[in-house]
């Protein structure tokens, strides 16, 4: 960045941003990119702008392509695409111009219609997500653990959720927050709302799904990852405790099931009291137990799984009393 970045000359894409009808601020900034980031510098830009509407018919984009050794030297094919073809995801831009270095028609013509393919809608993106969980769906009901984990995954991409390991990163919540749905399944629903709980459901699905590869770790921190967060949205202060002696006081819980919002966090709560069994967390799995039966009061399974504890831990008190 900076003074580097700006006597930088063996590049092979040079990258102008600005925008033309907005008064210039302070100076302009010079970065290099490595071209293994140049895919997440497009996604990152892309998700600002469906998170900010209006962003990209303010900015003119401008490529040029060069070989940094011998200028009017032709880019090979494969090279071109991998430098030009991230730029299909900006779109609605005020303006677009690639020059230099004997860009290839088809590389060009390829990068412009994806730039002109519209962004799905947020109807249109809840609408594959959702197709593609009941896909998921079918999977873990016939055994198939690996092809169901994809499908989970692929239905986060599609409300624009990068999941990569562990890690989850939830983009464009203001595409989703602008209006209420117009059509679809989630018709007249509040489009982040609907996406939130269609988000509860893959998480419920991936727990499930690692229970049943007995993968008791990665079912764990799943679990507990999306437990502290919707827990720290009625306690901000105790998100994350959830080890600690929280067990004498439900009213979050409490609150949350009253609403009846998010429904299928009754499931994520035992899901992971199952997998914090398997690892012999006891205390643990005891008060998520507690947790799923005060917010889903009608699972029957969750109900007697609770009344079975409970009947233990009142023989083991007689037992200790009467020795």
């Amino acid at each position: 960045m900076g003074s580097a970045a700006e006597a930088f000359a063996s590049f092979h894409l040079w990258i102008w941003i600005d925008a033309p009808n907005v008064p210039p601020r302070g100076t302009a900034y010079s970065i290099i990119i490595c071209l293994d980031d140049l895919l997440a510098f497009t996604r990152m830009w892309r998700f600002s702008n469906l998170n900010h509407q209006g962003l990209n018919p303010h900015l003119r984009l401008k490529l040029i392509l060069q070989d940094p050794h011998i200028p009017s030297r032709k880019i090979p094919k494969a090279l071109q695409s991998r430098l030009l073809q991230p730029f299909g995801s900006i779109k609605d831009l005020h303006s677009f111009s690639v020059h230099g270095a004997k860009v290839l028609p088809s590389v060009e013509e390829a990068l412009k219609k994806e730039q002109a393919t519209p962004e799905p809608s947020p109807e249109e993106c809840l609408e594959i997500a959702t197709a593609l969980k009941d896909a998921g769906n079918r999977s873990l009901k016939s055994q198939d653990y690996a092809a169901a984990m994809q499908y989970y995954i692929e239905a986060f991409a599609a409300i624009h959720i990068t999941v990569s390991g562990r890690k989850r990163y939830v983009h464009a919540e203001g595409y989703y927050n602008l209006r209420e749905l117009a059509a679809g399944s989630y018709k007249g629903q509040n489009g982040n709302l609907a996406r939130i709980i269609l988000r509860v459901k893959l998480v419920a699905n991936v727990i499930q799904t690692h229970l049943k590869m007995h993968e008791w770790e990665d079912a764990r921190f799943w679990g507990k990852r999306s437990i502290s967060l919707f827990r720290s949205s009625y306690e901000p202060d105790n998100g994350d405790d959830l080890e600690g002696d929280f067990d004498n006081d439900w009213t979050w819980v409490q609150q949350a099931a009253a609403m009846g919002f998010p429904a299928p966090m009754g499931k994520i709560f035992y899901r992971t009291a199952l997998a914090s069994r398997a690892l012999g967390f006891q205390k643990e799995e005891w008060n998520l137990v507690q947790a799923a039966q005060i917010y889903s009061p009608h699972d029957e399974i969750i109900q007697a799984d609770w009344k079975r504890m409970r009947g233990n831990a009142d023989s083991d008190h007689k037992a200790a009393a009467s020795g």
